[in-house]
């Protein structure tokens, strides 16, 4: 596992992620998706920024989110960990949506996944990713 520091309370922890979401320098007032699933030795990322009549798919820097995110999820009972957690900051809103085992559906690829739960978000907009050097691929 990794070394996390001093503990910090729940809502310190929180506070932190959402301060970092609105420092990127992507980041949308409209509302930005960060969709992190952690396990003891696993992380996986996700950013989708919503940009009015599209959906920005943005990868995030690990390193910026990793210890707290690791944290959070480390801070809860063994037996009653989640296993993806989506933080949705819009205007001057946060809401923490936590996923157990139970609620994820594991035949679908992460990937879709987590395009399904930012169009449950921003609605059925298309979803723009980053693609080689200049380029875009739409889903």
């Amino acid at each position: 596992m990794w070394n996390v520091g001093p503990r910090r309370w729940k809502g310190e922890l929180i506070a932190d992620l959402v301060s970092t979401l609105r420092a990127e320098s992507s980041f949308s007032p409209l509302g930005t998706l960060l969709i992190a699933a952690v396990e003891s030795r696993y992380m996986s990322l996700a950013r989708f920024l919503d940009r009015g009549s599209y959906v920005a798919f943005a990868q995030p820097d690990y390193e910026k989110y990793r210890d707290t995110l690791l944290e959070l999820w480390a801070m809860e009972p063994l037996s009653s960990r989640w296993d993806e957690m989506h933080c949705l900051v819009r205007g001057g809103d946060t809401r923490i949506t936590y996923l157990y085992p139970e609620d994820i559906v594991t035949d679908v690829p992460e990937l879709d996944r987590c395009c399904d739960a930012a169009q449950a978000v921003f609605g059925l907009k298309k979803i723009v990713f980053p693609h080689g050097r200049g380029s875009t691929q739409i889903r």
